[in-house]
């Protein structure tokens, strides 16, 4: 059934979720505590700065939420039943980095950027009326101009280290990969708004501040559009994004 599916791929990325923090949260400790050895202050006074600048990579993996429609519910019961489940896929970000503060432990971040996000649907079974194979994959590759604003919340700063919480919103536009009009391929909104949070962890040295983040962005966007009347189009009815993404900032 697609309900024990979902319940199961959301068990599945709860785990991925639950992994990948333990491995981040492992891999700052190590810092931390040569940093917390290292008796010379780096950058003093940097985090009372009014304005900084910097840029950011990110690695991303990402991956549709599906809704299905009545008439894949309906199917279900049916001889010609198949099954549509989302795929996660790896992508990248490039950013620049604007941060204000608003207060002593406040600011405000603006990190305009492009992302290349891979996601995936897989559809099993009688597809008789799109393939004569039984198993198709939909690939959804895109690049995208983003726009994330988000507000930093830091600690207090423990000789060159000091963490932080992050969160706020993120709207975004496709500006390369979908090929519209194509009755074959699934078709998707091209702009996109997310909500975002995450953690990080900065780390001051002599000539910038290296502040590795993880954070996760959940669509409230509906993606789905309806353009054809097939099997691809017909199994939805609503279609949202899920991204996990590590950056590691510089500035």
């Amino acid at each position: 059934m697609a309900l024990t599916y979902f319940r199961h791929q959301l068990h599945l990325h709860g785990q991925k979720i639950v992994a990948v923090l333990i491995i981040f949260l492992l891999g700052l400790s190590s810092p931390a505590f040569s940093q917390g050895r290292i008796k010379t202050e780096n950058l003093p006074g940097y985090e009372e700065r009014l304005l900084r600048w910097g840029f950011s990579l990110g690695l991303n993996t990402s991956w549709y939420q599906l809704e299905h429609s009545r008439s894949y519910v309906n199917r279900l019961q049916t001889d010609s039943a198949y099954s549509a489940n989302a795929v996660n896929r790896v992508g990248f970000n490039v950013n620049f980095i604007a941060t204000y503060r608003l207060a002593p432990n406040f600011l405000v971040r603006f990190q305009p950027g492009v992302g290349y996000h891979g996601r995936a649907i897989d559809y099993k079974g009688d597809l008789r009326s799109v393939s004569t194979d039984d198993y198709v994959v939909q690939e959804v590759n895109t690049f995208s101009l983003e726009m994330p604003l988000l507000v930093k919340y830091e600690s207090l700063r423990r000789k060159n280290s000091q963490m932080y919480f992050i969160a706020g919103v993120k709207p975004s536009f496709v500006v390369g990969g979908i090929k519209k009009g194509n009755p074959e391929l699934l078709q998707v909104g091209s702009s996109d708004f997310t909500i975002e949070y995450g953690v990080g962890f900065d780390m001051f040295y002599p000539f910038f501040k290296f502040s590795p983040e993880l954070r996760y962005s959940r669509g409230i966007t509906n993606l789905h559009e309806p353009a054809h009347n097939n099997l691809y189009y017909n199994t939805m009815q609503r279609l949202t994004t899920n991204t996990i993404t590590l950056y590691l900032n510089f500035e």
